[in-house]
């Protein structure tokens, strides 16, 4: 019996041996192991190859993709490509929904503030479009809490968060909606537009013509502590003239040693004694208490 089964996404269906990239990154890849190059080069070549899928997917004028609920099932026949079809909605040219390699650049950093730990920097990755960079490139940044390096499965995760990435590249206009929601459920982006994640058959596809090909995403998932939870060190204590508002900071062992008194080194009177001695102002410590130890018996 022939198989009758009709892919849900056929602009997946790329023979991996054209899906090529330059000479330069072809020499570092490591099917078995971890990619050899850097992160931001195992990222491009992922890019190339997924770029097929996405210009596929645009350039199609059979059927399409056009759900914008949570599920990618629903194919609708169309008369014009879907480049063309968002052009027409959306604005701009059809030339503009399209990936373009040559325009995009990828870095791994953190996201957000970090001193206040991970609620600041939830995203997973971020695209900064050609017009806002000033350089006339897309900048693609990844979070470094998004790692790669222990299994391939984290790897795949890696690459269809690039995805995601790369269609804002290609849809500048409309954010998580129109253009982006289209092209997005017609490569197999399942779930809400602002999280997506791979359907199975994207999953498979992304095991076979990118992990497997590359090897695994050359980065171990950095762990952010937030303030208030990172093991203490020796913080320094900060001392501070009440009149002068000069301000130190020495250690809890100095600050003992001298019993909790020191004096502002600007010469700040406090006052005077009835035989003429002078009084200097002490210095207010922050966050510090001394403590007189216990005499022995």
């Amino acid at each position: 019996m022939s198989d009758t089964h009709t892919p849900s996404y056929p602009a997946l269906l790329v023979d991996e041996s054209t899906a090529v990239f330059s000479p330069r990154l072809n020499t570092l890849c490591s099917p078995k192991g971890v990619f050899k190059g850097t992160r931001e080069e195992w990222l491009e070549a992922a890019a190339l190859i997924m770029s097929q899928w996405l210009n596929n997917a645009v350039n199609n004028n059979t059927i399409t993709t056009y759900n914008r609920k949570k599920d990618s099932s629903k194919l609708v026949e169309m008369s014009m490509s879907l480049k063309k079809y968002c052009a027409d909605h959306y604005g701009g040219r059809p030339a503009d929904y399209t990936y373009k390699p040559n325009k995009v650049r990828f870095s791994c950093s953190l996201m957000g503030d970090a001193s206040t730990g991970l609620q600041s920097g939830k995203a997973l990755a971020h695209c900064h479009y050609a017009h806002a960079t000033g350089n006339n490139y897309h900048e693609i940044r990844m979070n470094v809490t998004l790692g790669g390096r222990r299994t391939k499965d984290e790897s795949s995760r890696v690459a269809d968060v690039l995805l995601h990435e790369m269609i804002h590249t290609m849809s500048i206009r409309c954010g998580h909606r129109g253009s982006f929601a289209l092209i997005a459920r017609s490569v197999g982006l399942h779930g809400k537009l602002t999280a997506t994640v791979a359907s199975g058959e994207l999953r498979d596809a992304i095991w076979a013509q990118v992990v497997t090909r590359l090897g695994k995403y050359p980065h171990k998932a950095v762990k952010l502590i937030p303030r208030g939870q990172r093991k203490k060190g020796s913080r320094l204590i900060k001392c501070v003239c009440p009149q002068c508002e000069f301000n130190l900071r020495t250690t809890r062992k100095w600050l003992d040693k001298a019993e909790g008194h020191i004096y502002c080194p600007m010469h700040c009177l406090k006052s005077s004694t009835i035989s003429g001695g002078i009084i200097y102002q002490h210095m207010v410590t922050i966050g510090y208490e001394y403590k007189e130890a216990d005499s022995e018996e």
